[in-house]
Parts: structure tokens; C-alpha cells; sequence
């Protein structure tokens, strides 16, 4: 994307050349243009063939190469467990 084509509208808003989202700051606007609009994944799974565009991302997926259930619900009597803590934090959300 060129940044000539970005723009602060009436309201300090910076929008995206690409379509029409309006973002608070030119560094937001770059983050919505490398999530929704480019498909590059520079970040790489050293355990399988996939890739992400960011390191939280991968983070993520690593977690699910667990062998075991690496984290548990701490309620007494649940017995609830999980190879990644995205899915504790789900389990805790519904419980």
C-alpha cells in the first residue's frame, strides 16, 4: 500500500486506502492493512508446516503440539484440563 493514499479525515481518523475502515492512528491502520489485506505469515511453526502473522499467533498454535493436557482448572472437583491456556481461560469464562 502506498501511504500517499492515506488520509486523516474531518474526525482525525486515518483511513485505509484499501477499503473503508477508519483507523484512531497511521501504526493501527498498518496493523488492520497486514491482518486484512496482506497474506504474508512470517512467522513459522517449527513443529509443523504452518505459519502466522504474528508471534502470538504461532504462540497459540504451539501450544497445541502439547502431548499432554499441560494446564488445569483449579476449582476444586472440575478435573478440567487442556493442551493450551486460550482453552482454560474458555472453560473458566463458561464454569
Amino acid at each position: 500500500y502506498r501511504t500517499e493514499s492515506i488520509f486523516l479525515s474531518a474526525v482525525n481518523r486515518v483511513t485505509c486506502p484499501l477499503c473503508d475502515v477508519a483507523c484512531a492512528s497511521v501504526s493501527s491502520l498498518k496493523t488492520h492493512i497486514r491482518y486484512r489485506h496482506c497474506d504474508e505469515r512470517p512467522f513459522h511453526c517449527h513443529l509443523c508446516d504452518s505459519s502466522f502473522k504474528n508471534a502470538y499467533d504461532l504462540h497459540k498454535h504451539v501450544e497445541t503440539h502439547n502431548d499432554s493436557d499441560a494446564y488445569s482448572c483449579d476449582v476444586e472437583g472440575c478435573g478440567f484440563t487442556s493442551r493450551t491456556l486460550q482453552t482454560l481461560r474458555q472453560h473458566y469464562k463458561r464454569a
